[in-house]
């Protein structure tokens, strides 16, 4: 009896070591199988994410490709496409929205800004002038301006002849103040706004404007356009004073007196006032130099070259929608209509 007491004795603890192990063996199953499922989820939300993020970048182009159409004008209601809306039958015809998408667009002109090629590759006096004229406005002394003005022109031309030595830079100052390693200047064209923040003098510009960058671009085809410049850039093109206060924040009484021409009845907000709406009108630039010269700038008798009426290259900006994911796309277009010219594209970061 001893005997087959211990044989089952010694059973019992070989099932009980079974089931020990086959109980380890279902958690470490239990703990691969979740982490598998973690692992699965994190992909499928990677998924989902990179999916939601592409259907807005989709959108944002099908804003573009809307806005792109001649026919189209910036105050036009088919351009603001918001989700959870009932699309424009124009749109919903041609294209498919779920209830979380659209797209939202805002039309504007490139010669809004002021184009500081358009006057260094042109160095007439009259269009060092014109950019001296601006600096002067953020409150610089007129040597301080023109000073910067050759450093300017001494970047875009071809040569390594220093404009107005000493106030120009060439090559042998870049290399004497370790300055881009033997590429500066580029001697060409501004091929983007930013590279204006190399050429020496204009860390004196930021301290009189640190935000400089705002009011220049690279992509129009010359002078300020009237009908959609705003009234501060109008009046910097023009070389009157914008702020009260050099680094201050109040708009000079001349910016002040531009902005209600522009607002005013016979402005080109309309007779509502307001900028980009149905009622706008196209002013044309001599009755704006009119105004400007009763506001006694300093270079009176050379507006007409700084402004036009007839910009003809846009900025489209598109922001596609997909639940709470955005996608932004900026493209510069010329000649909009039968032959358009993509001057550039990019997409820009959206928080």
């Amino acid at each position: 009896m001893k005997y087959k007491y211990t044989i089952s004795n010694k059973r019992s603890n070989e099932v009980a070591s079974v089931l020990i192990a086959v109980f380890w063996l279902m958690v470490a199953m239990g703990i691969t199988i979740f982490g598998a499922m973690v692992v699965l989820k994190a992909d499928l939300e990677v998924v989902g994410t990179e999916k939601a993020s592409f259907r807005a970048l989709q959108l944002a182009e099908m804003g573009i490709a809307v806005a792109a159409h001649n026919g189209i004008e910036k105050y036009d209601n088919i351009l603001t496409q918001p989700p959870g809306r009932e699309k424009d039958p124009a749109i919903s015809d041609f294209f498919e929205f779920e209830l979380d998408e659209g797209f939202e667009v805002e039309i504007r002109k490139e010669a809004s800004l002021i184009n500081p090629n358009y006057y260094l590759l042109r160095p007439t006096p009259e269009n060092l002038k014109a950019m001296a004229d601006v600096f002067q406005s953020w409150g610089m002394e007129l040597s301080e301006a023109q000073e910067v003005v050759h450093c300017l022109l001494d970047w875009v031309d071809a040569d390594e002849i220093t404009t107005a030595a000493p106030e120009g830079a060439e090559l042998e100052w870049y290399e004497k103040e370790g300055l881009g390693g033997g590429n500066y200047p580029f001697n060409r064209a501004f091929y983007d706004v930013d590279e204006m923040q190399f050429v020496k003098g204009m860390d004196l510009v930021a301290g009189y404007k640190p935000n400089w960058r705002d009011y220049f671009t690279v992509k129009s085809q010359g002078p300020v356009d009237v009908n959609d410049a705003p009234a501060n850039v109008i009046a910097v093109a023009a070389g009157l004073l914008e702020m009260e206060d050099i680094g201050g924040s109040d708009y000079s009484e001349k910016v002040l007196e531009i902005q209600e021409f522009l607002e005013g009845p016979s402005g080109r907000n309309g007779e509502d006032g307001v900028k980009d709406t149905e009622d706008d009108v196209s002013i044309d630039a001599g009755l704006l130099v009119q105004e400007l010269i009763r506001l006694d700038p300093p270079s009176p008798e050379q507006l007409s070259s700084r402004f036009t009426s007839n910009g003809n290259t846009l900025r489209i900006i598109s922001t596609g929608i997909k639940g709470d994911y955005r996608r932004q796309i900026a493209v510069v277009l010329r000649n909009r209509g039968n032959r358009p010219t993509i001057i550039s594209r990019e997409e820009i970061f959206v928080k």
